[in-house]
């Protein structure tokens, strides 16, 4: 009984430590698309250069990450997480730098993405143990990507705003102070002894636990509605700025605040659809949704001045964010046998199809203007909504036996029982 106290602190401080990895790994995604305008101004990239950049920061990334998730699955690879945010920060970092060649500037982005997909597998099953693989937990975790995305603008803004595109490596500078703050929490937790011993002793004794069969139909229907997701989310956060900017002929500024609105209002639609699953069932928070976001998506099309504009964007980013980390849980309630395999395929999906077609997107800008795009955006969003009407929870997974299960078959005991 006296080394339950012990054994909460590291854990609750590895969650945590993690979740700040997560804001900074997804602020480089952030970035990414904040980096846009600037590379226009400044280098004369027309939309379909920039969609290839996006392009670049997600196609690695969506390759490779159901790849590091069966990684995941296989080898211990924890230090991925250090590792795929170290590369994914030194992308963007050296980016400015790059910007007068182009293709250059595209390979670094490429890496960017490529360490964003190394991070997420690993760094998503470690929060899922250490949180207790809670609705509300994964959330948080979830909600940490929304708000490193959502101050990204701020930051580049600060930075590449003031100085020019030269000043992208000082966009590294948290991201060395957060990695440092988790390696070394990671360390205590690790070094801290459990009631059965250490931390990493605890799966002979769960190894009795068996998970249930995967569910690979549900879960391919559930990839469909991700993909899906994945070309509004990405095609709205690549062209939000630039709609804002074209359709209303405002300020590179104005653009980037429709940007952040956005992704502030996504950081807490993760965060709702998280506490609301927990309360009313992730099935039902999921159709909501992709509900919400038709009608934000439509209403973002009509919208008559830049200040609507800003504030149907953040509808739309919160709505759309409302089942994020859903998409997650429920992968992992479909796949209890490989997580991350499920965390991976799942992630990369969240980029993939989007990222794919981004260049089409800015094809469809250029021929026409980018308000076109979201027109597109909103018939997307509407499909998902449909063939969300058609997931169903799995009743036959107990959420302890949920809240228990790591990477591979193996259960470990829920930190929040001990």
């Amino acid at each position: 009984m006296t080394s339950a106290p012990p054994v909460a602190l590291p854990r609750r401080a590895l969650f945590w430590s993690l979740v700040g990895t997560h804001l900074m790994n997804d602020l480089q995604t952030g970035a990414a698309a904040a980096l846009l305008p600037y590379f226009m101004l400044e280098q004369r990239y027309d939309y379909a250069a920039v969609a290839g950049l996006t392009l670049a920061a997600t196609s690695l990334s969506s390759i490779f990450q159901p790849v590091f998730g069966w990684l995941t699955d296989r080898f211990a690879l924890r230090p991925l997480i250090v590792v795929g945010l170290a590369v994914a920060a030194l992308g963007i970092a050296v980016a400015g730098l790059t910007s007068a060649n182009y293709w250059l500037t595209w390979i670094v982005f490429a890496l960017s993405g490529l360490g964003v997909a190394a991070y997420h597998p690993a760094a998503t099953v470690a929060a899922k143990e250490a949180g207790g693989g809670t609705n509300r937990a994964m959330s948080i975790f979830s909600v940490a990507g929304n708000v490193g995305a959502a101050i990204a603008p701020i930051g580049v803004g600060l930075t590449v705003g003031v100085l020019g595109l030269q000043a992208t490596p000082l966009l590294l500078i948290p991201t060395i102070a957060i990695a440092a703050v988790y390696l070394v929490l990671n360390r205590r937790a690790a070094l801290t002894p459990t009631r059965t011993g250490p931390v990493d002793a605890g799966a002979p004794a769960a190894a009795s636990i068996r998970p249930p069969r995967d569910l690979w139909g549900r879960f391919a229907w559930l990839l469909l509605i991700v993909s899906l997701w994945s070309v509004a989310y990405v095609g709205a956060r690549s062209f939000v700025a630039l709609d804002v900017i074209a359709r209303f002929g405002t300020t590179t500024g104005v653009g980037n605040l429709a940007l952040t609105v956005f992704s502030l209002a996504a950081a807490l639609g993760t965060l709702v659809g998280g506490f609301f699953a927990d309360r009313f069932g992730r099935t039902r928070v999921i159709v909501l949704g992709y509900a919400l976001a038709t009608a934000a998506a439509i209403g973002y099309l009509f919208a008559p001045t830049e200040a609507a504009a800003v504030v149907l964007a953040g509808l739309l980013g919160g709505a759309l964010f409302l089942p994020f980390a859903l998409h997650v849980t429920l992968s992992h309630a479909y796949l209890p046998r490989h997580l991350g395999t499920a965390s991976g395929v799942t992630l990369g999906m969240a980029t993939a199809l989007g990222g794919l077609l981004t260049p089409v997107l800015g094809v469809l800008a250029d021929a026409v203007d980018p308000r076109a795009v979201f027109v597109v955006l909103a018939g997307v969003i509407a499909a998902a909504f449909v063939c969300a009407l058609f997931v169903r929870e799995r009743t036959d997974l107990t959420p302890e036996r949920d809240a228990a299960a790591p990477a591979g078959s193996e259960v470990e005991a829920s930190p929040s029982r001990t």
